[in-house]
């Protein structure tokens, strides 16, 4: 082997190595652009979750409230539209 031959092949392997470079950084910004989604939708979701906790605690304290005026005798009518 000749020294064109080690050239040419010293090339081709920086060739590959910036291919490979290349290819790592493209992977790399689609972990991060993957990363930001999921971000977005766990916040999302922790909004979701607020949201309906305090919903189930309306809920609670309207049962409650209904429990008392059931105790005192009253009866509840849904209304009518």
């Amino acid at each position: 082997m000749g020294f064109s031959d080690s050239v040419y092949l010293i090339k081709e392997r920086i060739n590959m190595i910036k291919q490979l470079q290349e290819v790592s950084l493209k992977s790399l910004d689609m972990i991060n652009k993957n990363a930001e989604g999921l971000n977005k939708l766990a916040e999302f979701l922790h909004e979701n979750q607020n949201q309906l906790n305090m919903l189930a605690t309306k809920v609670l304290e309207l049962e409650k409230k209904l429990e008392a005026y059931e105790t005192k005798g009253w009866r509840y009518e849904p209304r009518k539209n």
